[in-house]
């Protein structure tokens, strides 16, 4: 038995870019659904992920069983860098039901935006993302997990995801505290420490 308001992809629900660079400007793809369903259907409204992506379709356009129509999402890369996933949902039908597209990829950043980025300069080789982490207040106990990302200039821009957790511990003592933290890079084959700084209230 087929279902009522029942849309399926054809094809890849997720498209990957590959890698693409910032001054690529816009990219787009399309992809066609089918409805699969008992009775026609239509497309009531589309949102996405980030405001970088945007969603086009027929909206409230009746699909006749069997027929097929076009949705095609559209990646701005202006002011990105590293690793994407943006997505596209759709609602559609009496039922509300939803169907998500999603467009990912790897985006090489222009020199401006990868400034922005990464602001905290090590060296000329290392830069991140942030070196001070506003954690707020905390019960002693608690943890927060927080996430420093390390450009490695001289490898093409590669990014590097550190995380950091954090622990509100008794010995630290109570209200407002500046607590350093180290981390470990490896550059060039060695181990570099750096510090970065917690900024949070203990109760």
């Amino acid at each position: 038995m087929l279902l009522v308001d029942s849309l399926i992809v054809l094809g890849m629900a997720t498209v990957s870019l590959g890698t693409i660079h910032e001054a690529d400007g816009m990219q787009e793809r399309s992809f066609w659904l089918k409805n699969c369903g008992s009775g026609a259907v239509a497309m009531v409204q589309g949102y996405t992920s980030c405001g970088c992506t945007t969603i086009y379709f027929a909206k409230d356009e009746a699909i006749a069983p069997g027929d097929s129509t076009c949705v095609t999402l559209r990646f701005n890369p202006r002011g990105k860098g590293g690793e994407f996933e943006e997505t596209g949902t759709l609602v559609y039908g009496s039922q509300r039901r939803r169907l998500q597209l999603s467009l990912i990829g790897n985006c090489i950043a222009s020199e401006e935006t990868l400034m922005r980025q990464f602001p905290i300069r090590i060296n000329d080789s290392l830069r991140l993302s942030a070196n001070r982490f506003d954690l707020g207040i905390m019960q002693v106990g608690q943890k927060k997990e927080r996430n420093v990302v390390v450009l490695h200039c001289d490898e093409h821009n590669r990014q590097e995801r550190i995380p950091i957790v954090f622990k509100a511990d008794a010995n630290y003592g109570k209200g407002l505290m500046h607590i350093d933290h180290p981390i470990i890079i490896m550059e060039k084959g060695r181990q570099l420490k750096i510090t970065v700084t917690f900024d949070v209230i203990i109760k």
